[in-house]
């Protein structure tokens, strides 16, 4: 008889996790040879093999899956795990009831279980590695929503009268990380419509946009004051000076403190 796994439980050492009322993310470990016994889930979700590899037995057949696939598991699919030699850790994204009916999303979620081949979806794969290296858990909720997007098929109108706004937020208040979910309340937009039509006029998600003002921000700052490049962090709405280091080095292939210096002379 297959076992029943309720909401945010799993097979295999949980590592490391992150709970909140849309999504669970969590990083399980499995030893050589473990054997997983049929069993499905509550929740639909998404596992990525970071490592190892692993034979996937369902109703339709066998396959083995390899390390950088995703695979896409609905509510109550049937499965069972044979981990090889190396065993394994994965990636899990359950997608919970909440996020599907609270953002009416049902019908973006495909109805039957499906591999995806490694490098298939950028967007999750930036899920992984902020999720594993503890940057900004928000970045994870923008990251999954902005998959959604890929799946949607909205059309995106000439005008879209609440873009200003959206820049204005994203240009302006650095006190604060501003989510998709956030902005989507403040300009009445359904988030995942705001992914996509953001994305598509802008060419850059919500989360790129806005480090590209904290950069901008932590520039004019290095030519306008003397201040630590700490301090500079924190009015530019970085979590800390590490954080700025590294996205100013992404912008401009330098740090901020050997910049300060060139234009010192």
């Amino acid at each position: 008889m297959a076992t029943l796994l309720s909401s945010g439980n799993y097979f295999g050492t949980e590592k490391q996790y992150n709970d909140d009322v849309l999504f669970k993310l969590n990083i399980t470990q499995y030893q050589p040879f473990d054997n997983i016994h049929e069993h499905y889930h509550e929740n639909a979700y998404l596992s990525l093999l970071i490592n190892g590899h692993y034979q996937e037995a369902s109703k339709a057949g066998e396959e083995v899956i390899n390390p950088g696939e995703i695979l896409f598991r609905p509510a109550g699919y049937h499965h069972a795990n044979h981990f090889m030699g190396a065993g394994g850790r994965c990636l899990n994204i359950e997608l919970k009831k909440e996020l599907l009916s609270n953002y009416e999303l049902t019908a973006l979620i495909p109805k039957m279980a499906l591999t995806y081949k490694a490098g298939t979806f950028e967007y999750l794969y930036c899920v992984m590695y902020s999720f594993a290296n503890n940057i900004d858990v928000t970045l994870s909720d923008e990251y999954i929503f902005n998959w959604l997007a890929e799946s949607a098929s909205y059309k995106i109108p000439a005008r879209l009268l609440w873009l200003p706004r959206v820049k204005e937020i994203l240009e302006n208040e650095f006190e604060s990380h501003h989510t998709i979910n956030s902005i989507a309340d403040r300009v009445f937009v359904h988030p995942i419509y705001l992914a996509r039509a953001f994305k598509e006029r802008e060419g850059l998600t919500i989360g790129g946009y806005q480090l590209k003002m904290r950069v901008k921000k932590a520039m004019e700052l290095l030519f306008t004051s003397n201040m630590p490049v700490t301090e500079i962090a924190y009015l530019a709405g970085f979590t800390d000076a590490t954080h700025l280091i590294k996205s100013f080095r992404l912008y401009y292939q330098i740090t901020p403190a050997k910049f300060r210096l060139t234009l010192k002379g």
